[in-house]
C-alpha cells in the first residue's frame, strides 16, 4: 500500500506541475501529502467496518505493534466490501480537491 501512496503523490505532484520544483521542497510536499491520504483512507476504512469488523480492528491492533502496509491491506481487503474501488475513490477525490486548489493558488499568484 505504501507504494501505491507513494506513486500516487508522485502522479499528483507531476500533475500539479510541482515536479520541478527543488528537491528539497517537492520531499516535505510529498511526504504532506503521503499523510494526507493515508489519513483520508483510514477515515474511510473506519467508517466502513461495521461493529463486528471495528472489534477485529481492535484485536488486530493488539496483536500487531507496528503492523506494515501489506497487514493492513489485507485486513481491510477481508473486512470491507470492496475496499480496492473504495480505496481508488477516496484517493481520486482528494487528488480533485488538491489539484483544484493548486490551480487555484496558482492563478492567484499569476494575478497579482
Amino acid at each position: 500500500m505504501e507504494d501505491i501512496i507513494q506513486n500516487f503523490v508522485l502522479d499528483l505532484l507531476k500533475q500539479a506541475g510541482i515536479d520541478n520544483m527543488p528537491e528539497e521542497f517537492k520531499k516535505e510536499y510529498a511526504e504532506k501529502l503521503s499523510v494526507e491520504a493515508e489519513r483520508r483512507l483510514g477515515v474511510m476504512a473506519m467508517e466502513e467496518l461495521d461493529a463486528k469488523g471495528l472489534e477485529a480492528f481492535e484485536t488486530f491492533m493488539s496483536a500487531h505493534e507496528a503492523p506494515k502496509s501489506e497487514d493492513f491491506l489485507e485486513f481491510f481487503n477481508g473486512h470491507i466490501n470492496d475496499f480496492s474501488a473504495k480505496a481508488n475513490k477516496t484517493l481520486q477525490d482528494f487528488a480533485q480537491e488538491f489539484l483544484a486548489s493548486a490551480t487555484e493558488l496558482k492563478g492567484q499568484k499569476m494575478s497579482v
